[in-house]
C-alpha cells in the first residue's frame, strides 16, 4: 500500500503501487475511414488529479493506399503531459520523436510497407475533471484497403 503526496491537489493519495495492463484480444479493422476512432480496449479512466506513467505497444497493419495515423487523446484539464514515440513504421524506418508536452494533431505514418510497431511512453497528471486517456487511430487516407490494430497491442500503466 502506497501513499504519495500530490502537490497539484495539495493532498496525499493512495495508489496500489502495481502496474496494470490492458491487452487487445482481437484485431480491430477500419476501412474507408480517415476519422480518428477510440480503441476502447486501450482506454484508461482517470479520476480527479490522477497521475499515471504509461506505455502503449501498438502493432498495426496497413497498405500504401490507406496508411495509418494516431493520436493519444488526453483530458482537457491536464496539468502535466509528456509523451515520446519509438518504434518501426511499416517501411522498416525507425520512429523517434522528441517528447510531446501538449496534445497536438494526429501523427501519420505514410509508407509503402505493411506491418508496423509503435511504442508510446508518457506521463500524465490529470486536472480537476474525471476523464480518460485514449488511444485513437484511423487510416491516414480513406481507402477500401483495411487498416488494422492487431491483437496483442496493449497499454501498461501505473498510478503514482
Amino acid at each position: 500500500m502506497s501513499f504519495n503526496a500530490n502537490s497539484t491537489n495539495g493532498s496525499v493519495v493512495y495508489v496500489p503501487g502495481t502496474r496494470s495492463t490492458q491487452i487487445l484480444t482481437a484485431d480491430t479493422s477500419i476501412t474507408s475511414d480517415d476519422t480518428l476512432s477510440e480503441e476502447t480496449g486501450l482506454t484508461v479512466k482517470l479520476g480527479k488529479y490522477d497521475r499515471i506513467a504509461f506505455r502503449y505497444n501498438i502493432f498495426y497493419s496497413t497498405t500504401a493506399n490507406a496508411d495509418f495515423k494516431y493520436l493519444v487523446n488526453v483530458p482537457a484539464s491536464i496539468t502535466l503531459y509528456r509523451l515520446a514515440a519509438t518504434g518501426v513504421d511499416a517501411a522498416g524506418t525507425e520512429i523517434s520523436t522528441a517528447p510531446i508536452t501538449a496534445e497536438g494533431s494526429a501523427v501519420a505514418s505514410a509508407v509503402s510497407g505493411t506491418e508496423g510497431y509503435l511504442g508510446l511512453e508518457g506521463v500524465l497528471e490529470n486536472g480537476s475533471a474525471i476523464d480518460s486517456l485514449k488511444f485513437t487511430w484511423a487510416q491516414n487516407t480513406s481507402h477500401g484497403d483495411a487498416t488494422l490494430v492487431r491483437r496483442g497491442s496493449s497499454i501498461e500503466f501505473i498510478r503514482f
